[in-house]
């Protein structure tokens, strides 16, 4: 049986292009033989990421990592907005 998670995640256009390059790269090179299903796709201001799996425990790991890849990019993007605003790049 297939569990399915789903997450949306708003910002401005940008910021959600860069976040969905920084995580898509890591679903490409994803290991073929993986048993969860990962789904990325951006509409506008939105991400929508869809996670499947066939067990419970596995599922909330899955979600965990791919949540957190998404906390980081989102870090760094403000990371780098920061210092562009404090050295006038």
């Amino acid at each position: 049986m297939q569990i399915s998670a789903a997450f949306e995640f708003e910002a401005d256009a940008e910021t959600v292009q860069t976040i969905y390059q920084s995580i898509k790269a890591e679903q490409d090179t994803g290991d073929a033989a993986r048993r969860s299903a990962v789904t990325l796709a951006l509409q506008g201001r939105t991400l929508h990421m869809s996670l499947s799996e066939d067990d419970p425990t596995r599922l909330r790991a899955v979600a965990n990592t791919w949540l957190r890849l998404v906390k980081v990019a989102y870090e760094m993007v403000e990371v780098i907005a920061e210092c562009g605003r404090t050295t006038g790049l």
